[in-house]
């Protein structure tokens, strides 16, 4: 068994990739798939892992982005990540797709609502709060129609996710959007969660390991 962490997420319609050794970052893929994670996916993490002259008996264990988000992407995503990991017989590590967004976000004093698409004009959100030196998850997570999470929020927050451009124009005034940049989800930060439970044991079972729908 090797030492590079593979991440994979495709829970919405962006997809990301990413390769992790011991060290550092190898790599890093984020593109939008459109529905199309099955057709792209494998084929950009064998491109990937040529680039970074990484072989398959390189890979030591498979994070992978467990939901919320689109039906069809988070099931892709687990399927490419479990495939790996029985057929090289690794472990694999679960990440919500709402705690790879968070891990990402820069300190606020404010609350924070993490916002994922998923599907027919609903979206899901996991608020956290600041706690020292990370993220927390402060409450529930929640569906809504894109109207009624406008209505619904109230300052001061701090907004990250996928933002479309009419809750930006309509929310801007009243709360902090986060930077595109930041708003983009990117498996690098699933890597750096995926490699810390890696390293503390807190591994899955790719066998039993389920996504989470909302």
């Amino acid at each position: 068994m090797g030492d590079v962490l593979l991440a994979l997420d495709t829970c919405t319609r962006r997809a990301s990739i990413a390769l992790r050794d011991q060290t550092t970052l190898r790599a890093e893929m984020t593109w939008e798939a459109q529905r199309h994670e099955t057709a792209t996916v494998a084929a950009r993490v064998r491109d990937l892992m040529q680039a970074c002259r990484i072989a398959p008996q390189d890979l030591g264990c498979v994070a992978v982005a467990i939901g919320p988000g689109s039906f069809t992407g988070v099931r892709c995503g687990l399927a490419i990540g479990k495939g790996i990991a029985v057929a090289r017989g690794l472990p694999m590590v679960s990440v919500t797709a709402f705690d790879v967004l968070a891990h990402a976000q820069p300190p606020q004093p404010m609350p924070m609502l993490a916002v994922l698409e998923i599907g027919r004009n609903r979206v899901a959100t996991c608020p956290y709060e600041w706690h020292g030196d990370a993220w927390g998850v402060a409450g529930e997570w929640h569906t809504w129609r894109w109207d009624e999470l406008i209505q619904g929020l109230a300052p001061p927050l701090y907004v990250c996710g996928d933002l479309s451009a009419e809750f930006i124009a309509a929310c801007a005034q009243r709360v902090t959007i986060a930077p595109a940049a930041y708003n983009m989800r990117r498996a690098g930060f699933l890597a750096e969660l995926g490699f810390a439970r890696w390293q503390h044991n807190e591994v899955d079972t790719p066998m039993t390991l389920t996504a989470v729908y909302l």
